[in-house]
């Protein structure tokens, strides 16, 4: 019984040996898992501010996109109100002259009809 005693203590010491070894494991385990729980946080919120400083320079160049566009625009329309108001002048122009030559052509074809007849 003595021998079975010892045999059991052995076993019993080899297995606290066994316990203490794996709760080194699990800590160390634990401290991994920290560092890197930390280290990917910290990756992340840098990667979040590159991302936001790209998201920052794509607005700003959307604007200064917008914003050429919108002056191209601007002198586009003000070009053509100004081509407008020249045309619509000529127009102007081109109908007096029409209803003149008209008038008088009227008038002249009158006297001369009329002078025919007499």
């Amino acid at each position: 019984m003595d021998e079975q005693s010892r045999t059991s203590q052995t076993q019993i010491l080899e297995i606290k040996k066994d316990l203490e070894h794996l709760k080194y494991i699990l800590e160390e385990l634990e401290k991994d898992k920290e560092f890197l729980k930390d280290h990917f946080t910290l990756k992340n919120s840098q990667r979040i501010e590159d991302i936001e400083k790209i998201h920052a320079r794509m607005d700003k160049h959307c604007q200064t996109e917008l914003d050429y566009h919108q002056a191209v625009r601007d002198k586009a329309t003000s070009e053509h109100n100004s081509m407008h108001k020249r045309i619509s002048g000529v127009e102007r122009w081109i109908w007096i002259f029409c209803g003149g030559i008209t008038v008088i052509g009227a008038l002249l074809g009158k006297s001369s009809f009329s002078g025919l007849l007499n």
